[in-house]
């Protein structure tokens, strides 16, 4: 796991570089912190069998690099060490500690006044359930712990003054342990050309692939049959767009169209994406609905995927708060009109800030299914935290 966690590192460590190699001037700021959290998670192993109480601590870096033309570099890493209060109880030994890293990775920069370029990157590998609850997956009984990894990336052409030409890249991996046969992943390059008709809206065409392919797996407990490994579905899409600036903190986005999506056999599938951002000084919040083709946590793949999550974060005086909540439903492609897995997350989160460095807080997280209530005994979750926080406070 840990050269899996220097993928983001080293899109960081390369963006370095090239300012360093131009002679650019750079300002660079580094922050250190560390957490240290108790709590109670009411099904550890995530099959039903009991709940025990925690203890974690969990030192963080965050790095940011400024330079000309715009240029930010973002890193952002995190380890954590955990350990029950009762590990006998579910046949571990007193000295067993859970482990998890993340870390996230960003660089953007005008490299010319026509063309902006982006990436990011995020890998971790999580035990901690406030972590693989803000991924929406429809987890398995005994799937406690996920390696995610994502790196996607745009460079942006403005070839006129109303219009744009965005080439990207977007691609994900999952993997919840050897031999499961959700271990895979896709990759999806896309192509989209934007006109602005006003100062304030703008029309887009995108055109997108995307390949999804398996690790393998051989027949187990999990499936009745082997999953192959190598590429199983290809999917070929395209979408038309409407993005409206509706105030100066407010956007609109909403996007449609269809995939045609092959591999065992072919079928369509509908894609609509639906999303309202607000970001102001200390507060945020965004609503997003979407149908869309995902990996998942069942089966290696393809599969439809459906969202509807909203999220607020805000300041008021010395507290700091975060809630989110969300419906999570999956599907078979190609069986967009059927009911499918369905499943929930709320979460809420309140920080006070005691000190200019320290801060302290509780969490809170409800993870369920709202069908399959056979496996929905087994894998729902509620955990409470509370954590003490130190971060060195910008210069």
């Amino acid at each position: 796991m840990a050269a899996r966690a220097h993928i983001a590192m080293l899109v960081a460590a390369a963006a370095c570089g090239f300012a360093a190699g131009a002679n650019a001037k750079v300002y660079t700021e580094v922050r250190p912190r560390l957490s240290l959290l108790g709590g109670l998670d009411d099904n550890v192993p995530l099959d039903g069998s009991g709940g025990d109480y925690f203890g974690r601590a969990q030192p963080g870096l965050r790095l940011d690099v400024y330079g000309d033309h715009r240029m930010h570099v973002d890193l952002d890493c995190q380890a954590s060490l955990a350990r029950l209060g009762h590990p006998e109880k579910f046949g571990m030994s007193s000295g067993d500690v859970a482990t998890g890293e993340q870390c996230a990775a960003g660089y953007s920069e005008r490299v010319s006044p026509r063309m902006q370029v982006r990436l990011r990157s995020r890998v971790g590998y999580m035990q901690d359930p406030l972590a693989i609850s803000g991924l929406g997956l429809l987890l398995r009984p005994g799937q406690t712990h996920v390696f995610q990894g994502r790196l996607g990336g745009e460079a942006e052409l403005n070839v006129s003054s109303r219009a744009m030409w965005t080439f990207g890249l977007d691609s994900q991996l999952l993997t919840f342990g050897a031999n499961d046969p959700g271990n895979g992943g896709y990759v999806a390059p896309m192509v989209t050309y934007a006109y602005r008709t006003t100062p304030y809206a703008r029309w887009e065409v995108t055109g997108r692939e995307q390949l999804f392919f398996a690790f393998g797996a051989s027949k187990s407990a999990f499936t009745t049959t082997a999953v192959p490994a190598g590429l199983l579905t290809e999917a070929h899409s395209a979408m038309a767009g409407y993005v409206r600036r509706l105030s100066t903190v407010t956007t609109l986005t909403a996007r449609a169209g269809a995939s045609y999506v092959t591999g065992n056999s072919a079928t369509v599938e509908p894609i609509a994406r639906l999303e309202l951002e607000t970001v102001a000084h200390g507060t945020a919040m965004h609503l997003l609905f979407l149908h869309d083709l995902a990996i998942g946590a069942s089966r290696a793949g393809a599969l439809g995927a459906d969202l509807a999550e909203a999220s607020f974060m805000g300041t008021l005086g010395k507290f700091e708060g975060h809630l989110r909540a969300g419906v999570y439903r999956n599907t078979a492609v190609g069986q967009w009109a059927d009911r499918g897995a369905l499943g929930y997350t709320g979460e809420v989160d309140v920080d006070y800030r005691i000190a200019k460095e320290w801060t302290v807080g509780l969490a809170a997280l409800r993870d369920a299914r709202l069908t399959d209530r056979d496996v929905g005994r087994q894998v729902d979750r509620d955990v409470v935290q509370l954590r003490v926080t130190w971060e060195r406070a910008r210069n």
